[in-house]
């Protein structure tokens, strides 16, 4: 809307008084040919510039004709060296031309010499590659000290699967190379994206109570399309519980920085809503009478934290018919939202799909299941030894697998493509004698030890392991269920077992990919991971693996066509 002065609209009189009134009867006012240079010096330095009446020391402005063409030279005083131009129509080392063809200003940069500046890049989007030049190798080295006013180029080069969508923080680009004056601390960017998309998820959940095994700074994004943070519970008095069980006590804070740092690298994040333990508050608060609040509190959640949607990991306590109805209200309040749902993997002896899980699917993108340790192992009760997430080898005494599990949900009328696979970042251990799968085991002195939270694969592969010392013979992979194992004649002593062992199956590159491409050629949509953090690597790893190795294995299995 136009807004005029009090007292009136503007005659064409005073508007004329007001242009020159404003404009002193510079460049453009009517009736003048001339117009105004202006020399500025920054930077730490010093010296002077001079050229077309300008001596800058002590004349700093110029009027000229309109038109003009005009050439400076900087000249750097001693302890200091020129760095830069900017303002400029061209610019040749320390020498700036332009054509006066309005009120112009240049700014001249000095550093004091031996003065160096930091070149720092960094790297998002789906993708992957790396950024090399002036010492850069990144990859591994992604910052570097260097004198200042260094004309730097940058050449980012894409991962198999990758192209370079843009950068950020240049002067100039041109196709993959990045060029910059070097005449402060500079930070640029380079987002790579994936060149084709297999429609896969790879939800990994990062845990607040874990924060520190895994900083945001060194999440691998190129890994994932979605990530969650956990746990988001509900208090006693049915509001929301935002502390996460966070680490550093700053959840609101912690949560906040994890979503903006996903959608910076073009991933999801997504809040989880429950896990062990949290079942009954969320039961009192998805109840009829105090749904719609719930689902009124979970909306400003996500809006004040940043999130795009809910994984509703309601554990125990349920009430099926109100789980359909909180996942068909928060859909109703908000069609965009995000909603996944993690169930129990089905045991192939006994389990069926109730027909509900099919409505509560309706109403949700991704339908995940746990097909991972505890879900799909056990001792004692009839059961033999088994895997933590094995593809297939259902038999009745190990009667949980990926491909039974998934097969069971879809043929209940679930879409295959909103069906996703779990795995957990973890090693399992047993007692008792038992050295390999499918070996008979009692519950009492034959048991399961390890697992979440006790033996992460970052102790499993770290240095000094019971891995890192084995021989090849105690190496062995199940061919059907696709999985490794550690396997020992006589019982070995690991601190991540907690108890002597001669059967320890894990995770490893192999079998994720492998479940990549299971999920990928029977057009399943993709895997949830258990938890970020414990599949982050320590430096010098067993094998020479990389930290985040088990990442990649995930980004090239499900990720990459």
């Amino acid at each position: 809307m136009q807004r005029t002065p009090r007292g009136g609209a503007l005659t064409t009189a005073m508007l004329g008084l007001v242009w020159t009134l404003a404009c002193g009867g510079g460049s453009g006012s009517p009736g003048t040919s001339s117009a105004v240079l202006t020399v500025a010096r920054a930077g730490s330095g010093s010296g002077t510039v001079t050229g077309s009446g300008i001596d800058c020391g002590s004349t700093c402005t110029s009027t000229l004709s309109t038109g003009t063409a005009v050439s400076l030279t900087a000249v750097a005083d001693s302890g200091s060296s020129f760095a830069a131009w900017s303002g400029c129509d061209s610019a040749s080392g320390a020498t700036c031309t332009l054509t006066l063809d309005s009120n112009r200003t240049v700014t001249a940069t000095f550093d004091l010499a031996g003065q160096s500046h930091s070149l720092t890049v960094a790297k998002t989007g789906s993708g992957s590659g790396t950024i090399s030049g002036n010492g850069i190798d990144c990859g591994s080295s992604c910052s570097v000290q260097l004198p200042a006013g260094t004309a730097a180029s940058l050449t980012a080069t894409p991962a198999a699967g990758s192209t370079l969508g843009s950068w950020t923080g240049c002067d100039s680009t041109s196709g993959n190379s990045c060029t910059l004056d070097l005449t402060s601390d500079r930070i640029v960017s380079a987002k790579f994206d994936l060149t084709a998309v297999t429609g896969q998820w790879v939800l990994g959940y990062y845990v607040g109570y874990a924060i520190n095994d895994y900083p945001i700074d060194q999440i691998d994004w190129t890994a994932l399309t979605h990530i969650a943070f956990a746990p988001l519970t509900v208090n006693g008095d049915l509001s929301l519980n935002l502390t996460f069980q966070d680490q550093n006590g700053t959840g609101p804070q912690d949560a906040m920085a994890l979503s903006q740092a996903a959608h910076a690298h073009g991933v999801t994040p997504l809040l989880m809503l429950g896990g062990e333990g949290a079942g009954g508050n969320i039961a009192a608060a998805a109840g009829a009478a105090h749904r719609a609040t719930f689902v009124s509190d979970l909306l400003s959640a996500l809006d004040t934290l940043g999130y795009d949607g809910v994984d509703l990991d309601w554990e125990d306590s349920v009430n099926l018919d109100d789980l359909v109805a909180l996942a068909q209200a928060l859909r109703a309040a908000r069609a965009g939202i995000v909603l996944t749902y993690p169930a129990g993997a089905l045991n192939a002896n006994f389990d069926t799909v109730d027909s509900r899980m099919v409505t509560l699917a309706a109403s949700l993108d991704r339908f995940n299941v746990q097909t991972y340790y505890p879900s799909t192992a056990f001792a004692g009760s009839g059961w033999s030894s088994w895997f933590s997430s094995p593809i297939s080898g259902v038999t009745a005494s190990t009667p949980i697998a990926i491909d039974d599990t998934l097969q069971r949900y879809a043929t209940a009328g679930i879409p295959k493509n909103k069906l996703g696979m779990g795995v957990a970042f973890y090693a399992i251990c047993y007692t008792g004698g038992i050295s390999g799968p499918g070996q008979a085991t009692n519950g009492t002195t034959q048991i399961i030890v390890g697992g979440d939270n006790t033996y992460p694969l970052s102790a499993f592969y770290a240095a000094g392991s019971t891995f890192a010392s084995v021989s090849a013979q105690q190496l062995e992979r199940d061919s059907t269920a696709q999985v490794p194992y550690l396997s020992f004649a006589t019982p070995v002593t690991d601190s991540g077992c907690g108890a002597p062992t001669q059967y320890i199956p894990y995770e490893d590159e192999t079998s994720i990919l492998a479940k990549g491409t299971f999920s990928k050629t029977n057009g399943y949509g993709g895997i949830i991971v258990w938890a970020l953090h414990e599949g982050w690597l320590p430096p010098n790893a067993a094998g020479g693996r990389s930290q985040n190795a088990m990442m990649q294995a995930l980004r090239t299995g499900f990720l990459v066509p």
